[in-house]
């Protein structure tokens, strides 16, 4: 009998989270069985996400996080009260179940028959850290035999997680009865071991990067008199796109006839534009909004430079891996960024792209310079990243390593 999965999200299809789309096409590809639960089902549009999801017939996997509790309060004591005596089994699990929490809600009832009936799945598979609860707690009095696997992917290890869940020993439970947590850098797995997973849970496997969808676009490099530079990601400030603005102001400064395109929406989009007015340099850098992957694709195989420009901030985090440096790469684009976060583990300093330290802006600037005036060695470092993208971060070869790790768990 075929092997299953179940993926535990909270919303699906994320469009600025392709990778865990990816992830569940590599259990597909793997041979399994997969569902999809999720609490909030978006809307798909036809983009390429939308072509993998009909693909795949994703949209009838899914299932929904629905407890059915209903509104009026009488029906609900009514019906919590049936499904506790048709479970008189597992009374003695309900209430270690309900006990585990600070204080009792009648919801924890509904929960609790919920879960119980995915107990049939050979593995579970969440997504970030947050999404582990109830799972945690049903393994911790033994009433959830699928494996469980975890997939850190950064912000779910900063806390005040979204400037609410504290460290109270939220991931306890988490670390201790889970089976496998995945971090995709060493940076995020020495995050994850502070605070206090256990290391030989930990498995560090990179997101991979669909080198048969990102790849060069073109076969000669940009010899024109406009040099073009891109950046990619939410306009946040741990994004740090203002320091980009800022290379740029230094290189119109000293003479170089460059073009900065910078994607994304978010927050801190009016600040990047009051910012790019004050520095007028409103004919040198455009925002773009948002883009699909098939626009972000032709925008990076049409553009000379990518500029990582993510940092540390305290009321997020940072980076853990930062895809869309893969992305860049394995589309044949060098790529300069901070050393912050986990930037590093996707970039071979001086092969692939420049490292520089975090926030000098003095140093990423010297650094597009020297790609800017040196074509050769812009041409040679970008052929280098697309092998080390296939090589080291293809799709292909992530899947590899998935289809070991689940099948070594559901033995």
């Amino acid at each position: 009998m075929k092997k299953s999965i179940l993926f535990k999200l909270w919303q699906f299809p994320k469009l600025s989270e392709t990778f865990i789309l990816a992830q569940i096409i590599t259990a597909i590809k793997c041979g399994y069985k997969v569902n999809i639960l999720v609490e909030d089902l978006l809307e798909i549009n036809e983009t390429t996400h939308g072509k993998l999801i009909k693909k795949y017939n994703l949209i009838d996997k899914v299932v929904f996080e629905d407890y059915r509790i209903p509104k009026n309060k009488t029906l609900r004591i009514l019906k919590a009260i049936i499904l506790i005596f048709s479970n008189i089994s597992n009374l003695y699990k309900l209430k270690t179940f309900i006990e585990q929490h600070r204080k009792f809600e009648l919801r924890h009832v509904y929960i609790f028959h919920f879960f119980r009936k995915l107990k049939n799945f050979d593995i579970v598979h969440v997504q970030y850290g947050t999404n582990g609860k109830p799972l945690d707690i049903l393994k911790k009095i033994g009433l959830f035999p699928p494996k469980l696997i975890v997939s850190f992917h950064g912000h779910d290890v900063y806390f005040p997680i979204n400037r609410i869940i504290e460290n109270n020993g939220y991931y306890d439970d988490l670390f201790k009865y889970a089976d496998k947590l995945i971090a995709n850098t060493a940076f995020l797995k020495d995050l994850l071991i502070e605070l206090g997973a256990p290391t030989g849970k930990i498995e560090t496997i990179p997101v991979a990067v669909n080198t048969n969808f990102f790849k060069p676009g073109k076969l000669e490099i940009n010899t024109s008199e406009t040099i073009k530079i891109i950046t990619v990601g939410r306009l946040e400030i741990f994004k740090g796109q203002y320091l980009g603005i800022e290379c740029i102001s230094k290189l119109v400064s000293n003479g170089y006839n460059v073009h900065y395109t910078i994607v994304g929406t978010g927050s801190q989009e009016e600040v990047l534009r009051n910012l790019i007015q004050e520095y007028s340099l409103n004919n040198y850098i455009s925002l773009t909004g948002r883009k699909s992957q098939e626009k972000i694709k032709g925008l990076l195989q049409n553009h000379d430079i990518f500029l990582m420009t993510s940092i540390t901030d305290p009321n997020y985090g940072v980076e853990s891996q930062g895809l869309v440096t893969a992305e860049a790469q394995a589309c044949g684009l060098p790529v300069i960024g901070f050393d912050s976060g986990g930037v590093k583990y996707t970039v071979m300093d001086g092969e692939t792209g420049f490292i520089v330290p975090e926030f000098d802006v003095a140093a990423m600037t010297n650094r597009i310079e020297e790609l800017i005036d040196n074509v050769k060695l812009r041409q040679e470092i970008g052929k280098k990243a697309v092998i080390y993208m296939e090589n080291h971060f293809s799709q292909n070869k992530i899947n590899d390593i998935w289809c070991k790790t689940y099948n070594e768990l559901s033995k």
